[in-house]
C-alpha cells in the first residue's frame, strides 16, 4: 500500500521536530563550556571529556541496542521515551556542581539520543521510495545544522541573560513539549516494504546474524570507516570553535554566539541540503557518485581549516572559511545514510543507521577529547592564549584525508554491492507483479 503523501510529509516533519530538540539540547554545551569552564574550573581535557568522550562513546554503545528495538518492536515508542529521557536529563544538567555530576548527566542525555537519528531514518525509508530517500533523509538531517544554529544561539544569549544553569532547564522544557505531539500524531509504519514494492515481514534473525548481514558488503564497510574519520574534524570543531574564538580574538560570547552559529547553523545547513540534493542529481548518472562527491568535499577540508584556524587575523577573515568548511564536513552525512538504507533489508534499516552512528559516534568522541588533549600538551609551547588550541584543530582537520581515500574505495565497490542486494533481495520476495 503506497504511502499517502501527506502523511509522509507529515511524518518527515514531526520527526524534524523532534531532530531540532536533539541537536539543540546535544551542541548547547558547545557554547555553555565557556561559562562553564570559569564557573567550576574545568580544563581543556575535562572539556573535551564532557563535550566529546563521556557523550560520544556513551552514545554510540547505546546506539546499536536501542536501534535494534526500532526494527523489532516499534520506531515511535522508542522516540517517545528516549525524547522524554533526554530532555528531562538536559534539565538536570543545570543542577550539575561540578566535572563528574555533569559528565554524569550528559551520558544519561547520550543514552536518551542515541534512539533518535535510527529510529527516525527507518521510519522515513519506511515511507518514502529509494528515488526519495536522499532528499527525505538529506531534508531530515538538516535538523543537525539547525538544531545546532539555534541550539547555540539560543544557548548563548540565554547564558548570557540568565546563566548557564537556568539555558540547560529552558532547553530540556523545549523538548518535553514535543512529546504529546509525537504521541497523538506521528504514525508508526509496520515494518516496510522492499524496494521491489513487495511487503518484507519483521526479521527473526538475532542481532548478530543481521550485523553480519549488514557488514557482509565492502561499500558500506568503508562508508562506516569514512564516516568515523569524517566525524572527527566535524566534532572538532563543533565543540571548540566557541573556544577558539573567544581565547584566539577576544572576544565576547555574544560575538562568539554569532560567529559559530553561522558556521555551524548556515554552513551546516548548506552542507546537508546540499550534499543530499547534490548526490541524488549526480547518481542518475553514476550512483557512485554518491561516495565520490564526499571524497572530494575531504580533499579541500585541511585547506580550510589551515586559513581558518591559523592564517585569518581577524574573526571576519576567518568566519567565510570557517562556513565553507562546515559545508564539507557536512555534505557527506546525507549521502552515506541514503546508500546504507539502498544496501540492507526494510526489516535491517535502522540498525544499518544505528551502525553509522557508531562509527560517527566514534568519531565524535574523538575528536573533542583529543582536540582538548593536545591543547592541554601544546599550551606551553607558544605564546598566544589560543594558538596551542587553533594547532590542535587544524591538525584533527587532517583526518579528513583518509576518509576521502575511503569514500572513493567505497565507490569502487558501490555498483557491485548493490547489484548483489538487489539480486538477493529478488530471491527473497520473489517476482513481483506490475
Amino acid at each position: 500500500m503506497r504511502v499517502a503523501p501527506f502523511n509522509k510529509w507529515l511524518t518527515l516533519l514531526l520527526l524534524m521536530l523532534v531532530g531540532l530538540t536533539n541537536y539543540m539540547d546535544r551542541l548547547s554545551i558547545s557554547i555553555l563550556q565557556v561559562p562553564i569552564k570559569a564557573e567550576l574550573g574545568l580544563s581543556d581535557t575535562q572539556l573535551g571529556a564532557i563535550t566529546g568522550l563521556s557523550f560520544s562513546l556513551v552514545y554510540t554503545l547505546a546506539a546499536i541496542p536501542i536501534a535494534r528495538l526500532a526494527d523489532r518492536l516499534s520506531p515511535k515508542r522508542v522516540i517517545l521515551v528516549c525524547l522524554a529521557a533526554w530532555n528531562g536529563l538536559t534539565m538536570l544538567c543545570g543542577l550539575a556542581n561540578g566535572f563528574l555530576a555533569l559528565a554524569v548527566l550528559r551520558m544519561g542525555v547520550a543514552i536518551g539520543e542515541a534512539g533518535c537519528s535510527p529510529a527516525a531514518q527507518a521510519l522515513l525509508s519506511h515511507q518514502f521510495p529509494a528515488r526519495q530517500r536522499g532528499r527525505a533523509i538529506a531534508i531530515w538531517q538538516m535538523v543537525f545544522p539547525l538544531g545546532t544554529l539555534l541550539g547555540i544561539f539560543s544557548s548563548g544569549m540565554l547564558s548570557a541573560a540568565l546563566g548557564w544553569r537556568t539555558t540547560f532547564v529552558l532547553l530540556g522544557g523545549i523538548g518535553l513539549a514535543v512529546v504529546p505531539l509525537i504521541l497523538f500524531f506521528l504514525r508508526d509504519e509496520p515494518h516496510g516494504k522492499a524496494d521491489s514494492g513487495r511487503a518484507i515481514a519483521v526479521a527473526s534473525t538475532s542481532m548478530t546474524e543481521a550485523l553480519q548481514e549488514i557488514l557482509g558488503s565492502g561499500a558500506y564497510r568503508r562508508l562506516l570507516a569514512a564516516g568515523f574519520l569524517g566525524a572527527i574534524p566535524l566534532n572538532a570543531a563543533l565543540n571548540w570553535n566557541a573556544p577558539f574564538y573567544g581565547r584566539v580574538f577576544l572576544l565576547p560570547i555574544e560575538q562568539i554566539t554569532i560567529i559559530v552559529a553561522l558556521i555551524s547553523g548556515v554552513g551546516g545547513a548548506l552542507g546537508m541540503f546540499g550534499g543530499g540534493f547534490l548526490s541524488d542529481f549526480l547518481s542518475r548518472r553514476d550512483v557512485r557518485w554518491y561516495c565520490w562527491m564526499p571524497a572530494a568535499a575531504m580533499l579541500v577540508v585541511p585547506l580550510m581549516a589551515a586559513y581558518q584556524y591559523r592564517i585569518a587575523v581577524t574573526p571576519m577573515l576567518s568566519l567565510p572559511a570557517g562556513i565553507v568548511g562546515a559545508i564539507l564536513l557536512n555534505c557527506w552525512i546525507p549521502p552515506q545514510a541514503a546508500i546504507a538504507q539502498s544496501l540492507v533489508q526494510p526489516s535491517n534499516r535502522a540498525l544499518a543507521a544505528g551502525c553509522i552512528v557508531v562509527t560517527a559516534g566514534l568519531g565524535g568522541a574523538a575528536g573533542p577529547f583529543a582536540t582538548g588533549v593536545l591543547s592541554d600538551a601544546l599550551v606551553g609551547h607558544f605564546s598566544g592564549p589560543g594558538d596551542a588550541l587553533a594547532w590542535s584543530l587544524a591538525i584533527m582537520s587532517l583526518t579528513s584525508l583518509p576518509a576521502a581515500v575511503l569514500f572513493l574505495l567505497a565507490g569502487s565497490r558501490l555498483k557491485a554491492d548493490m547489484a548483489a542486494f538487489q539480486s538477493g533481495q529478488e530471491r527473497a520476495v520473489g517476482p513481483v507483479n506490475d
